[in-house]
């Protein structure tokens, strides 16, 4: 009897070390797709501001001098919020084709997919929570 515990043991402890092998391994892939996708998405809101910026500046030089101040400084504050948003909604439509594309699902962990997911798809996740 003792001999079988030993076994039952040995099995037990060899999946737990598998559990964790895993967990580390979508904890590794997770931090990386992370960190690439936090820097592309710097990059993207950076080149969103740009461009609405030159946009902001070719808008001012068709309105007469009397108003270019006001209307400059108004744009350069909606271009610089704008392209940030503009970033983060296109950083959101990239991570979830480039989940969907790569098959990256098993490989991340449930908090960044959920970061990705649509509102359809987290209010169907939310629903068979509540049913559970």
């Amino acid at each position: 009897m003792n001999g079988e515990m030993d076994e039952l043991d040995e099995k037990e402890r060899e999946k737990r070390k598998q559990g964790q092998i895993d967990y580390r391994n979508k904890q590794k892939f997770s931090n990386l797709f992370l960190f690439i996708g936090t820097v592309c998405e710097i990059i993207l809101s950076f080149l969103f501001v740009l461009i609405y910026f030159i946009l902001s500046v070719l808008i001012t030089t068709i309105i007469p001098e009397s108003a270019q101040s006001i209307v400059y400084n108004i744009l350069l504050i909606v271009s610089f919020v704008g392209g940030i948003a503009s970033g983060f909604f296109v950083y959101r439509g990239l991570g979830r084709i480039i989940i969907d594309k790569g098959n990256l699902r098993p490989k991340l962990r449930e908090d960044i997919l959920n970061q990705f997911k649509t509102l359809k798809e987290f209010k169907a996740d939310q629903e068979k929570k509540k049913q559970q």
